[in-house]
């Protein structure tokens, strides 16, 4: 389900050492199955901006503040 005037989030899975960008209903459509199926998530939301280029703006500079650069 997409909703007008979506937001876009950003995801770090620590397991999986890797980045995912998903709308936040579709963020929350996807836990809410994984509650009610009771599977484990490793994810955590670092980031949300209006627009994928800003959100994907914002995640090159959080990369740059972990690795230290």
């Amino acid at each position: 389900m997409e909703i007008k005037g979506d937001f876009f989030v950003l995801l770090h899975s620590k397991s999986q050492n890797g980045y995912l960008v998903d709308t936040m209903s579709g963020m929350v459509m996807k836990n809410m199955e994984a509650f009610i199926k009771g599977l484990p998530s490793d994810y955590y939301v670092l980031a949300m901006a209006d627009t994928e280029e800003s959100l994907n703006r914002q995640k090159e500079k959080l990369i740059k503040l972990r690795d230290g650069s």
